[in-house]
C-alpha cells in the first residue's frame, strides 16, 4: 500500500480528460492520434497509427474554452454544443516519456499509447492549459452535483446530464446515466494533483 501511495505522490500536475484528436508530425508526415488526458506537464496519447522513431514530436492541440456550467441557464445547458465554444489551438513540442523497457520489439511496435512530456512550453500555453484544466475540474464537479441532485423533472435532468457529458467527451448516447456518473466520478478522482 505504501508503494501505491508513493506512486500517487509522483504526479506533479492536475490533469483532465481531453477526449479529442490531436495532430502530430513525424518524418515530414502529419498523423492523428487521440488524447486521453492532458496536464501542464504533458499528455497521454492513444490510438497512435505508429510509434514515432524520434523522441520529440511537434503537436497541434485543439482545446475547447468551456464555459462555467454552473453559471448557465437550464435552457443553455440543454442546447450548448461544442461548436458554440471558442477554440484554442496550440502548437507544442513533446518528448516521449513512456518506458518500453522489458517489452519485446513486437509489443513496442503494437503499442498505441504513449506519454508525452511538454518541452519548452511557452507561458501563454501553460496558462491556457491551466485555465482549461481548472474549468474542466469545476464543470466535472457541477455535473457530479447534478447527478446527485433530485430537483426538477427527471427527463429534463437526464437531457442536461447527457448533453454536458457529451460536451466533456463522454459520447456514449446509449450508456445508462448511472454508468456515466461512474465514469465522471472516476475522472474526477483522477484529476487530483497528488
Amino acid at each position: 500500500m505504501a508503494q501505491a501511495e508513493t506512486k500517487r505522490l509522483k504526479r506533479k500536475y492536475l490533469r483532465a480528460p481531453l477526449r479529442r484528436e490531436v495532430l502530430f508530425e513525424d518524418d515530414g508526415h502529419i498523423y492523428k492520434a487521440f488524447c486521453s488526458n492532458i496536464s501542464e506537464g504533458g499528455m497521454l496519447l492513444s490510438l497512435m497509427p505508429h510509434l514515432p522513431q524520434i523522441n520529440a514530436l511537434s503537436l497541434m492541440i485543439d482545446l475547447p474554452a468551456y464555459p462555467d456550467f454552473a453559471s448557465l441557464s437550464t435552457d443553455r445547458l440543454c442546447n450548448l454544443t461544442i461548436d458554440m465554444m471558442e477554440r484554442k489551438i496550440s502548437r507544442v513540442r513533446g518528448r516521449i516519456v513512456r518506458s518500453f523497457e522489458g517489452q519485446s520489439e513486437i509489443d513496442v511496435i503494437m503499442s498505441t499509447n504513449i506519454g508525452l512530456e511538454f518541452v519548452n512550453l511557452p507561458s501563454e500555453d501553460t496558462q491556457m492549459l491551466r485555465t482549461f484544466i481548472s474549468q474542466y475540474a469545476r464543470n466535472i464537479i457541477f455535473v457530479l452535483n447534478l447527478f446527485d441532485s433530485h430537483r426538477g423533472n427527471k427527463e429534463d435532468q437526464a437531457k442536461i446530464l447527457r448533453n454536458l457529458c457529451r460536451l466533456l467527451g463522454y459520447n456514449q448516447e446509449s450508456t445508462k446515466i448511472a454508468l456515466l456518473r461512474q465514469k465522471i466520478l472516476h475522472d474526477y478522482q483522477s484529476l487530483e494533483s497528488l
